[in-house]
C-alpha cells in the first residue's frame, strides 16, 4: 500500500450475524482487519460489543455505550476513531466493517464518505436469508418487538429495516437457497428491488460462490439515487418468477381521507413501495410515500416550487402475487375526480395525517 493510497472497506450488513459468518470469514485474508459490531448486549446493558480480527485471530475488543438517543448515531460517532486507529497502523491493506443486524448500511456509507477521506467504500454486501426474506419483507413487526431496535427512539419495523439492507447493497449473498422451493424467485425479487446488486449464491455451509469484498462496486452517487425517494420508469423490471413491479402516475392531487382510507388495500401484497405524492390538502407540499410490507409512511420532501417537477403523483411498488391492474384501481380511487377538482375547497379537506405531516 503506497503512502497516500485510500484503504478500501467493505461493508457487511444483515439481520442474521449466523448467516453472516460464512461470508464474514470469506472476506477474511492476510492482509484484512475484520471489526466486528454486535447488539447482544443492548437491551440489557446499553451497550454495543466490538471486536477487531484479522487472519491470525482477535486483536481488540471493547464496547461502545448507547444512551436513550439514535443508538445509530452514536455507533457512528464510536467507530470512526477506531476505524481511524486502524487504518493509521498501516498493517492491513483492506478493512471489513460489520454492523450490527439492526444497522442500516446508508448511514454509515455516508458518513465513511463525508469523513473520513483515507478510507474509501469499496463493496457493500447485505446477507439475505432465503427462507425468513420474504416474511421479514411482508409484515409489520416492529425491531423493538425482536429485541432489535438500536435505542429506545428506533420505531422501524423488520420490513423497513430489511428493504433498506437490500436496496443499498452491491451483493447481496443469497444464503440458505438450498432449504427455499423457489430460489429463483427470491432471485428475482431481489433484482426488483435493487436491480444494481449482484446476487450472489451461498452454499449449504453459508460459504459465497462469488466476490463479497474488494469488488470495486461501490458507486456513492449510484447507491444514494437509487435509495432516494423519486420513482422513476428505470425502477421498473420485467416482471417474472411471481415477481411484479408497477409505476403508477397521475396528474391529479390524491384525496388525503380516500388516501387513509385505502392504505391497507394499498400494501396488501405489495412487499415494498416508495414515491412522491401529492395531496389535495396540501398543493403546495412534495410528500414522500414510503411503504414496507404492511407499514406505510408519509414525510415531507419540501415544496413543489423548489424543483423543476409539476405537482404530480409517482409511485413504485414490488409484490409477490402483485394484480398491477388491481393496484391501478385502487391508487385511481383515491384521487380527486373532476368534479372535486372543480369545486371543492382542497385546503378544507380532512387531513388524517395531520399527526405525521407539519403544514
Amino acid at each position: 500500500m503506497t503512502a497516500h493510497a485510500k484503504t478500501p472497506l467493505s461493508l457487511l450488513v444483515g439481520l442474521s450475524t449466523t448467516l453472516r459468518q460464512p461470508v464474514l470469514d470469506a472476506m477474511l485474508d492476510a492482509t484484512t482487519v475484520a471489526v466486528v459490531v454486535d447488539q447482544d448486549d443492548l437491551a440489557e446493558r446499553g451497550v454495543l460489543n466490538w471486536r477487531v480480527l484479522d487472519a491470525t485471530g482477535p486483536i481488540d475488543a471493547g464496547e461502545f455505550t448507547v444512551g436513550d438517543d439514535c443508538g445509530a448515531c452514536q455507533l457512528i460517532e464510536s467507530l470512526m476513531p477506531l476505524l481511524e486507529t486502524l487504518v493509521a497502523r498501516k498493517h492491513w491493506d483492506h478493512v471489513v466493517l460489520s454492523a450490527p443486524p439492526a444497522m442500516e448500511a446508508r448511514p454509515l456509507a455516508s458518513t465513511l464518505v463525508a469523513l473520513l477521506p483515507e478510507i474509501t467504500v469499496d463493496t457493500v454486501t447485505c446477507v439475505v436469508d432465503a427462507v425468513l426474506v420474504v416474511e421479514q419483507l411482508s409484515g409489520d413487526e416492529l425491531l423493538d418487538e425482536r429485541g432489535l431496535a438500536l435505542g429506545l427512539p428506533d420505531r422501524r419495523n423488520v420490513a423497513e429495516l430489511t428493504a433498506r439492507q437490500i436496496e443499498y447493497a452491491d451483493v447481496c449473498v443469497l444464503a440458505n437457497a438450498h432449504r427455499s422451493k423457489a430460489p429463483d424467485r427470491l432471485h428475482n425479487l431481489l433484482l426488483h428491488l435493487n436491480p444494481r446488486t449482484t446476487v450472489v449464491m451461498a452454499d449449504a455451509s453459508g460459504a459465497p460462490d462469488g466476490p463479497v469484498a474488494r469488488t470495486g462496486l461501490f458507486n456513492f452517487a449510484a447507491a444514494e439515487s437509487w435509495a432516494g425517494d423519486l420513482a422513476a420508469a428505470d425502477r421498473v423490471q420485467p416482471s417474472g418468477e411471481g415477481v411484479t413491479t408497477v409505476l403508477w402516475r397521475s396528474t391529479r392531487p390524491l384525496h388525503p381521507a380516500r388516501l387513509n382510507e385505502a392504505l391497507e388495500d394499498i400494501v396488501d401484497n405489495v412487499v415494498r413501495s416508495r414515491g412522491v405524492v401529492w395531496l389535495a390538502n396540501r398543493p403546495t407540499q412534495r410528500v414522500r410515500w414510503e411503504s414496507a410490507g404492511y407499514s406505510a409512511s408519509l414525510g415531507t420532501l419540501g415544496e413543489w416550487s423548489d424543483t423543476e417537477h409539476l405537482a404530480e403523483c409517482t409511485v413504485v411498488a414490488t409484490g409477490m402475487g402483485l394484480d398491477p391492474a388491481r393496484l391501478q384501481s385502487i391508487l385511481d380511487a383515491c384521487l380527486l375526480t373532476e368534479s372535486e377538482l372543480a369545486s371543492l375547497d382542497w385546503k378544507e379537506l380532512e387531513d388524517p395525517f395531520a399527526g405525521v405531516l407539519p403544514q
